[in-house]
Formats: C-alpha cells, structure tokens, sequence
C-alpha cells in the first residue's frame, strides 16, 4: 500500500474529527483536560500542524523556514477548519506531483531538539501519520470522557477509492 492512500485515509478521519468537533459548543472543544496537548483543539492543531511541518518543511530541508500560529489564536473552530483546508491543499499538492524516487530520497530529518535522524521521505512520512493515529486516538478517549461518540474512523468507512 502506497504512503498517499494512507495519507488520504488520515485526511479523511482528521476532516470528521473536526466536523464533529465543530458540532460541540467551544468551551467543550478548548477546555483544559490535561491531555498531552491540553484541549481538544489544540490536540487537533498539533495533528494539523505536524503534517504541515513534516510535509512542506521538514522534508522539504526548510525546517528553518516553519512558524505557526499559537493555539490560543484560534478562537473558533472555523478558524480550525480553513487551516486544516490549507494544511491539506498543500500536503495534496505535494503528493501530486511525488515519486517513487522523492519517497526514497534521504533526508536529515532534525527534531525541535536539535536530535537529528538520517530517514527517507517516506519514514519521515510515516512519521506524521503514526502522529495522526496516535493523537487521533487521545481525542477519541477525550469524547467517551464526555459520553460522546467519536465519528467512525475505521479503514473501511473511509478507505480511498483505489482500484488495482
């Protein structure tokens, strides 16, 4: 299976996420939970923001180049929603035009920290979806916590239309 079906499938689960999220009042969606992001929100504009950082910088050798909005500059889910939007025409556009020798390609892959990793586009990649499932997963306990059922993120409710 090809990284861009899975990275279709992660769009897809993360886009209902958000619109359900959209669903719930915002005090709902922003409250302090302690989770590893704090809110809801913010768990969701880190799983946004580590696609945007890994796909158009990180891999891209522009890691210097990245900055984002701080969470708490986004005071409505539709201001949520129109970065997800941008976040996904980029990483869209990016796999459009990517290869099999781009996914090879080696790249030094440099954490915050300073920690750097020799991987390929494609690790570095898989990277960012693993990153999607696991917080993916997070928000899913923060929904039962309030009795609210997640919207279905199983494989065959969301799969790409792939034809072989």
């Amino acid at each position: 299976m090809e990284i861009r079906y899975l990275y279709d499938y992660s769009r897809a689960v993360r886009r209902r996420f958000a619109n359900k999220f959209s669903e719930l009042p915002w005090e709902d969606v922003s409250k302090n939970r302690e989770a590893s992001f704090y809110s809801m929100k913010n768990v969701l504009l880190h799983a946004i923001d580590n696609e945007d950082w890994i796909v158009n910088y990180a891999i891209l050798g522009r890691t210097k180049d990245y900055s984002k909005r701080k969470s708490d500059e986004y005071t409505s889910m539709q201001m949520i929603l129109d970065h997800l939007a941008e976040v996904e025409k980029k990483t869209i556009a990016y796999f459009s035009s990517a290869t099999e020798t781009e996914f090879k390609r080696h790249v030094d892959f440099e954490l915050s920290s300073g920690k750097k990793f020799d991987l390929t586009v494609e690790e570095c990649l898989i990277q960012s979806f693993t990153e999607q499932l696991y917080h993916l997963g997070e928000v899913i306990c923060l929904l039962w916590e309030d009795d609210i059922e997640p919207p279905p993120m199983q494989w065959f409710y969301n799969r790409p239309n792939i034809t072989v």
